[in-house]
């Protein structure tokens, strides 16, 4: 087996163990807080700074990786704290306690993916034959079968034990992380905030951002609130883990096929393309009469959140430069954060006073509206193809 081989398979397992513990954590926090008595309100803050915690702690962990550290140096520790910290979370009582300690585990957790995938697109740049869409596959296979699982488990045994199976989890992949042998390029410019504030500046590069957080404002409210439709459509927790299985298989397809789609139709057409889906997703999970009616619905997350990934990643990676491709990730990640926390605030205050059916109306509109600032991107790109002028 070459050495391209071997870092593939080692990546597909990396990305099999990060995507688990994630299915392990974040699918069953909503269902968690409501067996600790949360109301709607104090659940919607929680998962605010579920959120909130990720945006602050991507773009440092970016920051800190690309100004001192390296990308593998960076991904290890963060798996490791995270499964180190998890504990703390178990062992938490109390509204304001189990709020300090889900933060403590996200200043580490919640960088492990972009860690992970600006990594994997490092590794990627030297060994061009490895597919980033064919690894990325592995873990919403992980993903799938975990929560699958996982829904079952909690059910029978309790909540506790998927935070358990968290820790396991994230321990075995820095473990793999630990054994991947690869030197990537020695970058001699380091970054510094003035080359952070350039590209913020950068009005594509905005525009690229606001839109990530538009989106979602509606995909993170879906996430989180997505139990309680399963509840008021007759399912229950075990449903959870069948729905969060159907999502993760359904975006191997598309994975598998990212480079070809990349090809044909290019990042920012694909771009556009998911949130045309994400709109028609969320407004037909609002007509639900059935939790086998939600449940089937979420086939159409294969044309949503994977195109949607592949198409931010593949922008981002071809047009920033080089000593700032990890901090663009992150704070990629960062506004999927912001937009996240919005939703997740947002929709808890909501579903005060209107159904979790008119909640699914809202967040579809949602995403019409970001449809306008797609072609906005779209029109700038052309015109600056058109007249021979550089990305930033």
């Amino acid at each position: 087996m070459n050495n391209s081989n071997i870092l593939s398979a080692k990546l597909k397992f990396l990305y099999i163990f990060v995507c688990a513990a994630i299915a392990c954590f974040f699918p069953f926090l909503t269902f968690y807080f409501q067996q600790k008595g949360f109301s709607y309100t104090q659940i919607g803050i929680a998962l605010a700074f579920y959120s909130i915690a990720g945006v602050i702690a991507q773009p440092v962990w970016g920051f800190i990786t690309d100004k001192y550290l390296n990308k593998k140096t960076s991904l290890m520790t963060a798996m490791l704290l995270s499964s180190l910290t998890i504990y703390i979370f178990i062992i938490a009582e109390g509204f304001y306690f189990i709020i300090i300690s889900m933060i403590l585990v996200l200043c580490f957790q919640s960088s492990v993916m972009p860690l992970s995938d600006a990594y994997t697109y490092e590794i990627i740049e030297q060994h061009k034959e490895i597919q980033y869409g064919k690894i990325r596959l592995m873990g919403s296979l992980g993903y799938g079968v975990t929560t699958l699982c996982i829904g079952q488990a909690v059910k029978v045994i309790g909540i506790n034990s998927a935070f358990i199976l968290f820790s396991v989890v994230m321990f075995l992949g820095a473990l793999i992380v630990i054994s991947i042998k690869f030197k990537g390029k020695s970058i001699h410019e380091k970054i510094d905030t003035s080359d952070i504030a350039d590209i913020i500046k950068n009005n594509k590069f905005s525009i690229f951002l606001i839109m990530v957080i538009i989106v979602n404002i509606s995909f993170g409210c879906n996430n989180s609130y997505i139990t309680i439709l399963i509840q008021n459509t007759g399912g229950d927790v075990s449903k959870l883990g069948l729905l969060w299985f159907v999502m993760a298989i359904s975006e191997i397809p598309i994975l598998f096929l990212g480079n070809k789609l990349l090809k044909k139709f290019s990042d920012l057409n694909l771009f556009i393309l998911a949130i045309i889906f994400f709109a028609l997703r969320f407004f037909l999970d609002s007509i639900s009469y059935s939790y086998i009616f939600v449940i089937a619905i979420q086939v159409i997350h294969s044309l949503t959140y994977p195109l949607f990934l592949i198409a931010s990643l593949n922008y981002l990676n071809r047009t920033v430069h080089q000593k700032m491709k990890t901090t663009a990730m992150t704070m990629y990640f960062a506004s999927c954060g912001i937009g996240t926390f919005l939703g997740n605030i947002a929709g808890g205050m909501l579903l005060e006073h209107i159904t979790i059916f008119t909640l699914f109306k809202l967040i579809s509109f949602i995403c019409v509206i970001c449809l306008a600032l797609g072609v906005r991107l779209k029109n700038i790109n052309m015109y600056e193809f058109n007249n021979n002028v550089e990305g930033f």
